[in-house]
């Protein structure tokens, strides 16, 4: 795989100049345009540093917790503040404003225990989708 992809929500960063060093594909806008999505395209070298990098650049300003993902067809790397899980991508159906799908999943059980993490934070159900709609239908 030679990239990912990163869906990352403007608010969640400290300082949101770090998406100039990246491929930036598509800019979802929401709340009149408070609130964008940012797809950006990210290398596969050093993913796991990238990773590191937009975690320490994490937003606290909000009482809110945050979350960021990176994907490609193999893998999908969650990002919170505090923990970084990495996950086969396998069998995960994503659908849009509704839990995510992991009854296929080949990595059920890290997907049940970043699930169980995310509602301890207070991720809402709507918002523990986690990867774009169309992540099976990407080219990466």
């Amino acid at each position: 795989m030679s990239r990912y992809y990163g869906e990352v929500i403007n608010l969640s960063l400290r300082d949101i100049s770090m998406l100039k060093k990246f491929k930036i594909v598509d800019i979802k806008k929401r709340f009149l345009g408070l609130v964008k999505i940012y797809t950006v395209e990210l290398p596969s070298k050093k993913i796991e540093e990238i990773a590191k990098d937009f975690q320490s650049n994490m937003s606290t300003s909000l009482k809110k917790e945050w979350y960021i993902t990176f994907h490609n067809r193999e893998r999908v790397i969650v990002i919170f503040r505090t923990r970084i899980f990495d996950l086969s991508g396998k069998g995960i159906t994503p659908i849009h404003g509704k839990m995510l799908d992991i009854s296929h999943a080949e990595d059920k059980e890290n997907w049940n225990e970043l699930i169980s993490y995310a509602k301890k934070l207070g991720v809402p159900n709507s918002q523990c989708d986690f990867l774009p709609e169309d992540f099976s239908k990407r080219t990466y």
